[in-house]
């Protein structure tokens, strides 16, 4: 027999779901996502209406399954329930955990844990929205992103008195990486749907410092990596001390550098030297096949001249690694600007051509891993120009959320959707669709979508950090 708490309120309803469960067949499934629950214990739900239309009694006599014992229950195989459990939206998942301390405990199971992330990866991603705005740093999610009557929902932070102000390095698997941005001195790894985090320990400082932060996991080592690539200078061994006029136009020299590797396994920070390539501190990265990508600057290596290149750090061997770019031909390459996405499980490249060659966005997609004669132009979008109701003066003002791209690219490539839509983000926080097909864009709005807020693709999962 199956012991609960009834003290949760969701109890009665994941009870019944239960029931549906056992006695509906395999291929209705899917409409478990109609009984998707409104609220979870990381999200606010003061702004939630209650249910005021109930069924009738006839409907419920006429919908009512057959009645369920405890011991059909409980004689239902765990691998079952987690393979049923496994097709619901992660909202209800996470009430389903919250109901009582069995439930709590299947959902801790990584059987269960790894197969909703197989089926979530295998759908189109949520949002995640991150803003400052007007003043408090904050996250809100949309979950389905073909319904734009749907509300966007915010995510309480349990830890907001001790990190009000914070970046997000990256997602992975359903866990988000932050950064404390006011005092850079704490990094968070943080389950949003779920409330699970935990603060990482102290890591070396220098004195003259600028530091890029990457966060992945390894498919084989099944472990969860955080690096930070530490760029300084020493100025207790003869170097000169960056002057007060220099520090405040940007005019540093950083002759050294320090990688550090958190292992949220191991629980522990470790140095493994200096990296070869200089690394661009506010460029985009995305991880993929166990390795985090980022570029580099633009600069000099071994006193050779290079251009801007896509470097690889594999989260197993912890090598960076040079990853071939396309041919750009007939572009000057080291003139145009580019970015890194993920498109359909491939390395890709989100490229814009100089003005005097239109200006034109073309997508490229690495087919086979580290192949570079398998690079493809998938796309090319001619206008970039979105639909003129995103822009106002107002919202062109760029707050500390876009302060790392204030002066660099204006859009984002996201994702390509299922449906084979392009989702790119706006600097100025609009949001649109492209189709391909028609050459069409369109503006996507949720209601209570923050003023001006920077969007992360999320797969929300029942992944913790210390698991």
């Amino acid at each position: 027999m199956i012991s609960c708490n009834t003290t949760y309120w969701v109890a009665p309803f994941l009870l019944k779901l239960i029931i549906l469960l056992i006695s509906i067949p395999s291929s209705s499934i899917h409409n478990l996502y109609a009984l998707s629950i409104r609220s979870s214990p990381a999200m606010d739900s003061s702004d939630e209406k209650p249910m005021k239309k109930r069924r009738s009694s006839s409907d419920d006599d006429e919908h009512q399954p057959p009645p369920a014992t405890n011991s059909s229950i409980q004689s239902l195989p765990q691998e079952i329930m987690a393979d049923m459990i496994s097709r619901l939206p992660i909202t209800s998942l996470v009430q389903f955990s919250f109901a009582c301390k069995s439930f709590k405990q299947l959902s801790r199971d990584p059987h269960l844990v790894n197969l909703h992330l197989s089926r979530t990866h295998a759908a189109d991603p949520c949002l995640i929205f991150h803003t400052d705005y007007p003043l408090r740093n904050q996250l809100c999610f949309v979950q389905n992103l073909h319904d734009e009557t749907q509300k966007a929902r915010r995510i309480n932070i349990p830890f907001a008195a001790s990190m009000p102000e914070f970046s997000v390095v990256g997602s992975c698997n359903g866990l988000l990486c932050l950064s404390d941005s006011l005092l850079n001195q704490s990094l968070c790894v943080y389950n949003p749907f779920t409330g699970d985090y935990k603060v990482l320990p102290r890591f070396m400082e220098f004195e003259e410092q600028q530091v890029v932060i990457g966060f992945g996991f390894h498919p084989v080592t099944k472990d969860y990596k955080v690096i930070r690539i530490v760029m300084y200078t020493n100025t207790y061994q003869g170097q000169v001390a960056v002057s007060p006029y220099q520090r405040r136009i940007g005019l540093r020299r950083y002759d050294r550098s320090n990688v550090q590797v958190f292992s949220l396994a191991s629980n522990l920070w470790r140095s493994i030297g200096k990296t070869p390539y200089l690394i661009a501190p506010k460029s985009s990265s995305v991880v993929l096949n166990g390795r985090w990508h980022c570029l580099s600057r633009l600069g000099r290596y071994h006193g050779v001249g290079r251009d801007r290149m896509i470097l690889s750090f594999d989260l197993a061997d912890e090598q960076f690694r040079e990853v071939q770019k396309p041919q750009f031909a007939p572009y000057p390459a080291r003139f145009c600007s580019y970015h890194l996405v993920v498109l359909r499980d491939c390395l890709g490249v989100a490229f814009t051509t100089p003005p005097s060659y239109g200006g034109t966005l073309e997508i490229w997609a690495m087919k086979v891993y580290d192949v570079k004669e398998s690079w493809v132009k998938e796309y090319t979008i001619a206008s970039l120009c979105p639909p003129l109701r995103l822009f106002s003066y107002q919202d062109l003002t760029p707050y500390a959320i876009w302060t790392n791209v204030r002066f660099g690219r204006a859009f984002t490539v996201l994702c390509v959707l299922k449906n084979g839509e392009i989702l790119i983000e706006y600097k100025n926080g609009g949001l649109v669709s492209y189709d391909p097909q028609t050459g069409t864009f369109k503006n996507l709005t949720f209601q209570g979508l923050p003023k001006l807020c920077k969007a992360i693709v999320h797969v929300g999962s029942l992944n913790w950090p210390d698991r």
